[in-house]
């Protein structure tokens, strides 16, 4: 992207605090994983990663060290149209049933790694995973016993087909912002 993408506006609000407010709507607490120096003033707590530059994995491992929740909800902040219907669903999924994990299926990458719910049995592996310069999500999956949100799960709430879409080149923000306008 070539800047901070979590501080990228679209519509009218930074990334990571769109991304936040919408969370907070579906679960309450929100915590932020990043630089305090840069988050801060966003208006959520802010948690440094424990292993600094480890990219996602660090990122997760940072939030569920910090948990104390049974299960935390991990998304990635650029994800702008992921709806409170869809993470109340994949709320409602890990309530009811015994998983390490409960990841959304992408048609093209296998899984949603940064739109999911981990629980503190992710710990050790991820740990594990970081101690020895591992930072590919896919290969920590592989260890954790996963529950697999299925597309005709999640397909109700992906009516245009975006709901994964990930803002992750300066074409994608722009095509993303020119369209929400």
């Amino acid at each position: 992207m070539g800047q901070d993408k979590a501080l990228m506006v679209f519509g009218n609000f930074p990334l990571a605090a769109r991304m936040a407010n919408l969370l907070r709507c579906v679960c309450g607490g929100v915590t932020l994983v990043g630089s305090r120096a840069k988050y801060s003033g966003l208006g959520f707590p802010v948690i440094e990663d424990i292993f600094p530059n480890q990219g996602p994995l660090g990122g997760i491992h940072s939030a569920l060290t910090h948990s104390e929740a049974l299960c935390s909800l991990i998304v990635g902040c650029d994800m702008p149209y992921l709806s409170a219907g869809f993470l109340k669903l994949l709320l409602e999924v890990a309530q009811n049933a015994e998983a390490d994990a409960f990841v959304p299926e992408s048609k093209l990458a296998g899984y949603e790694p940064l739109c999911a719910i981990y629980t503190p049995a992710c710990l050790p592996p991820l740990e594990e995973a970081l101690r020895n310069g591992e930072r590919k999500i896919s290969r920590l999956l592989d260890q954790l016993r996963i529950r697999r949100i299925t597309c005709q799960e999640w397909k109700p709430y992906d009516l245009d087909g975006n709901l994964f879409c990930n803002l992750n080149t300066p074409e994608e923000y722009i095509k993303a912002v020119t369209r929400d306008k």
